[in-house]
């Protein structure tokens, strides 16, 4: 049956197949040709397929063309609620027109003009769902380049409900988006924040006080061997995979700190093999650096870890008793000392410099009192940007369950047990709303 398995209580019946051709008035081409000499700065905004994303307009890299190329070519002018799909690359996707965007221009998109059966943010849904893409990809010709033609998209066929069932579940696809872009923004100004206040803080701009309100002594000029000892991997033969077993002290390699995790990797070697290379262990609170290829990523190592030694591509820094580990980490990988540290050339070099040059780099540090606090406060600022990507991975992961539950035939789909889907139903607010 054409029959969703999530659905809202008020609807009920089969939905009904339609080809594409049945429930658009147009189905055509955007202009095809060369736009560039028509380019200024300011007019009609011109849509490309750069500035189609799945059920959104990117704006970012939008041109504009003059009012005399946007009269000649009426074909391709765009009303509000017109779908427009990438023709050619990443073919299929597609997005509505939105108010701002009506009287627009394009380039090489197929435009779809919807009649009163269809409603073009649901039909959007739909095509970007992965039954959709299914489908879709049925129409896509060329292997190099992707491409769909307009008169084989009319033959598309698509299953639909009544329009009001449409407009509700579009409707409530929409408001999960709006809560997504509103959060994944917010991401991004926290991190631009995060970003301004250590230029203001490591360039002194900014200081923090102490406890009695005075100020804390001037930074100080030190070179790095003053601040803690450091210890470059095992090199040559000493760490073989032949020395590796099953399982025992683990062997801490670059993705450790690349990926910030003490989860990945999983090369151990024997007590007897640890012991003999227990200069190379490791302890809380170590900084563990990228040192071969991705370099200048670091891994502190947190108060429970495995025990275990590092390999060859990483850095071991162990702090001396006046130095915060999480700030030396940020003053590491602060701009000016990485240009030092990796010859302005960040992660395109190979390796890091020499540990006897790395040594010799010279930095400033405060107190070891205004160390803590700056390492704190940008401490503040990680863990507010992590309770939003929670919050922004926990929406798109529950769009994606809605979108596997609420088109009928996605058999491909992983199936979500409504007990579960319940759950993210409630933790949303919406239960009242839906099955």
């Amino acid at each position: 049956m054409n029959v969703p398995k999530l659905r809202f209580p008020e609807f009920n019946g089969e939905w009904k197949v339609y080809k594409v051709d049945n429930l658009f008035t147009h189905v055509r081409n955007g202009f095809v040709g060369t736009a560039t000499p028509y380019y200024v700065k300011e007019g009609i905004p011109y849509l490309q397929s750069n500035n189609i994303r799945r059920n959104r307009i990117d704006k970012r890299k939008l041109v504009y063309v003059t009012n005399e190329f946007h009269e000649k070519n009426k074909k391709s002018i765009l009303k509000k609620e017109d779908i427009l799909m990438v023709q050619s690359g990443h073919a299929g996707e597609c997005a509505v027109v939105p108010e701002e965007f009506e009287g627009a221009n394009c380039h090489a998109l197929i435009v779809m003009s919807p009649t009163n059966q269809i409603n073009s943010h649901f039909c959007a849904y739909y095509i970007n769902s992965s039954i959709g893409k299914r489908q879709i990809h049925k129409l896509i010709t060329g292997n190099t380049i992707q491409h769909i033609l307009a008169s084989e998209l009319k033959k598309f066929k698509i299953i639909i409900p009544t329009i009001t069932e449409q407009e509700k579940i579009a409707s409530f696809l929409l408001k999960i988006d709006e809560k997504i872009e509103k959060l994944d923004k917010k991401e991004q100004l926290w991190q631009i924040y995060r970003k301004v206040m250590i230029q203001q803080l490591f360039s002194r701009k900014l200081r923090f006080k102490d406890e009695t309100g005075n100020d804390y002594p001037n930074w100080e000029e030190k070179v790095l061997k003053d601040t803690a000892i450091f210890t470059r991997g095992p090199f040559g033969g000493s760490l073989k995979k032949s020395m590796f077993v099953n399982s025992g002290y683990k062997v801490y390699e670059q993705k450790n700190a690349i990926q910030n995790s003490l989860n990945v990797g999983n090369y151990y070697i024997s007590e007897e093999k640890y012991k003999e290379m227990i200069r190379f262990s490791v302890s809380k609170g170590d900084l563990l650096v990228s040192c071969s290829g991705t370099i200048g990523k670091i891994l502190i190592i947190p108060e429970k870890y495995p025990e275990g030694i590092i390999n060859q591509a990483l850095l071991k820094i162990r702090v001396n008793s006046d130095i915060n580990n999480l700030f030396l980490k940020e003053l590491l990988q602060n701009s000016e000392i990485t240009r030092h540290i990796f010859g302005g050339r960040g992660a395109a070099i190979k390796n890091v410099v020499s540990v006897k040059e790395l040594k010799e780099i010279k930095i400033s540090l405060p107190s070891l009192e205004e160390q803590t606090k700056i390492a704190n406060f940008l401490l503040a600022i990680d863990k507010k940007i992590k309770q939003i990507n929670k919050k922004l991975e926990f929406n798109k992961e529950f769009k994606k369950g809605l979108l596997r539950q609420m088109f009928p035939f996605d058999k491909k789909s992983e199936d979500i047990k409504t007990k579960d889907f319940s759950k993210l139903l409630d933790k949303h607010g919406e239960q009242s709303d839906v099955i």
